[in-house]
């Protein structure tokens, strides 16, 4: 069987080097949102992801909108408003490449994706916004290529994780963007930098991750007719804090990264 993920094999893999952040946690908040109501919880650093909340809240009509891995461990918010159905995830010590197939065969497209060092976490959802999908995974220097042929084919990325400096990039077409780029940085200060250049161009937050010593954003020109505004933190030191403070403000959790 063919995969749509594209593997590149690659001999050495890099060690992150940066251990203030080698186990961040990124939270993206945002305004005009069809999120209503919106909970969140982590594991602890060495902790496996909490399933029975996950299941808990399912029950209760809450979809997974974001999960991620850092210094919190296993971060995982779920949220009603959202119009997906049929949610599905795998945890695996290797790529599902198989779960991802077979879900596709249903008409659910990953929604959501994390890494670990040693597991990956991937969500399928039904009802999504997406119509095709293409998955890549290879060392970031082999995805600039693939990223910029997919933008020429309609495509947007979608989802990203990081896992010993290899990156996977979901990327799928979609009529909720426009327009999208990309920043790196190896710093807070020029990420936060480079996201406000960009904020002002119009784009907006749509993935924000750790990985490889540096951080990777993405940011998307959305097709709503509303502005949005925006708010994100790295490793808060009361993240529970921070993010009622903007709940209180109508903002809502779209992204949790690490």
């Amino acid at each position: 069987m063919m995969s749509n993920r594209c593997f590149i094999l690659f001999c050495l893999i890099v060690a992150v080097s940066n251990l203030a952040f080698s186990q961040a946690t990124i939270v993206v908040m945002q305004t005009e949102t069809p999120i209503g109501m919106q909970t969140y919880f982590y594991s602890g650093s060495v902790n496996p992801i909490q399933e029975e909340e996950i299941r808990k809240y399912w029950n209760d009509d809450y979809y997974i909108t974001s999960v991620a891995h850092g210094s919190k461990g296993w971060f995982v918010s779920m949220s009603k408003g959202v119009k997906w159905s049929n949610q599905s995830y795998k945890k695996s010590s290797s790529w599902p490449d198989d779960f991802v197939h077979e879900q596709k065969g249903k008409g659910r497209f990953i929604t959501s994706l994390a890494a670990s060092d040693n597991q990956w976490f991937v969500v399928t959802s039904q009802n999504s916004d997406f119509t095709k999908q293409e998955i890549c995974g290879a060392p970031w220097d082999r995805l600039k290529d693939w990223i910029v042929q997919r933008w020429n084919e309609g495509y947007y990325i979608t989802s990203i994780a990081c896992q010993n400096s290899m990156w996977t990039v979901v990327m799928s077409k979609t009529t909720i963007y426009t327009g999208q780029a990309y920043l790196w940085s190896k710093t807070v200060d020029e990420i936060k930098s480079k996201i406000n250049d960009k904020w002002n161009e119009g784009y907006s937050i749509t993935a924000f991750e750790y990985g490889g010593g540096e951080f990777f954003c993405i940011m998307s020109k959305l097709s709503l007719t509303k502005k949005v505004l925006q708010h994100w933190s790295i490793n808060q030191s009361d993240v529970g804090k921070d993010i009622k403070e903007y709940w209180d403000k109508s903002y809502r959790i779209i992204y949790l990264g690490g």
